[in-house]
């Protein structure tokens, strides 16, 4: 492991020491440094480090608890793993970050800008992301309770099977967003845009705020679920579609064609079985933004253990 800091403004430069493999700062890291190469699990906990920049470094693993990142750079950095926890990133960019597995808990990043980044399966329990820019961010599996996302732009980011309850997402922009299977729990969802969002299989009973003009911004699936006894009715996507329903037949799925086969209509299995590829295949593509988002050094076993998941996948894609 190893790491290059350069003074770009500031006081002074950090000492960095090895002990034991990991660095440790003994004072703390002035404003305006460039930090690039290889520091896997540093110690940079608690530390003043604004306009820090680490463009295409791997702190993956790295402590930045309680730091003050505000207004860094992290273009292409590897950050899977890493603890921000209480971390100030007020107003910070970046673009292609790994931050798969981060902890984000009571991070602040107010007018952060983290586009096209992973932030799958992170803690983001009671983060503050108002007014922030996360357009095709991979948010699926994070956990988002009790968070604040006014105002924030998530178009085309994917919140699968997300956990939002009691998360403020006041006049939030969620334009193109995958959130299916997302659980809203009560969310708050007052003037978010949902224009062309996928809402399959969202648990959305309990949110404030939902309108019917919200719903038919966007769209969802017979396992969509929306609050009851108020009007409210979700369009389907156009791999469904809605048939005559009462509120004691459930709703089902029609099949869009007739095929038989030895005597039996198997056009509704055909249709489960595109749904199916449709799926292992954004599971696919997932994978390849990932493998792309990787930084060029330090990212040898993440990169062998995506390409392995994704040649699973392919192989039951190939074999439907």
């Amino acid at each position: 492991m190893r790491f290059l800091l350069a003074r770009v403004g500031g006081a002074a430069l950090a000492a960095l020491l090895w002990q034991g493999g990991i660095a440790h700062a003994q004072i703390p890291v002035s404003t305006g440094l460039y930090i690039s190469g290889s520091c896997s699990s540093c110690d940079l906990s608690g530390r003043e480090m604004t306009r820090l920049s680490l463009n295409g470094a791997d702190f993956s693993k790295s402590n930045f608890s309680r730091s003050n990142l505000s207004g860094g750079e992290f273009n292409q950095s590897n950050l899977a793993g890493a603890q921000f926890a209480r971390a100030f990133l007020m107003r910070a960019k970046g673009e292609g970050v790994n931050l798969h597995l981060a902890v984000m808990s009571d991070a602040n990043l107010t007018e952060a800008t983290l586009n096209r980044s992973n932030l799958s399966e992170s803690d983001m329990r009671r983060a503050e992301l108002s007014r922030g820019s996360f357009k095709g961010t991979d948010f699926s599996q994070t956990d988002f309770t009790y968070g604040i996302a006014r105002g924030a732009n998530f178009t085309d980011a994917n919140f699968n099977l997300a956990k939002l309850d009691h998360t403020n997402f006041q006049d939030a922009i969620f334009i193109g967003a995958k959130l299916k299977h997302a659980e809203f729990g009560m969310a708050n969802v007052e003037g978010a845009d949902f224009t062309a969002a996928d809402l399959s299989g969202a648990d959305m009973r309990d949110v404030i705020g939902l309108t019917q003009t919200q719903l038919n911004q966007g769209c969802g699936s017979p396992r969509t679920q929306i609050p009851q006894g108020i009007g409210l009715s979700v369009p389907y996507c156009k791999e469904y579609l809605q048939v005559a329903s009462s509120q004691t037949t459930p709703v089902r799925v029609r099949s869009r064609r007739s095929v038989m086969y030895n005597g039996e209509d198997v056009g509704a299995k055909l249709d489960q079985l595109e749904i199916t590829k449709a799926g292992l295949r954004e599971n696919i593509n997932t994978i390849d933004r990932a493998i792309a988002a990787l930084p060029p050094k330090g990212s040898r076993a993440a990169k062998a253990e995506l390409e392995m998941s994704r040649a699973h996948l392919k192989r039951l894609y190939d074999g439907l």
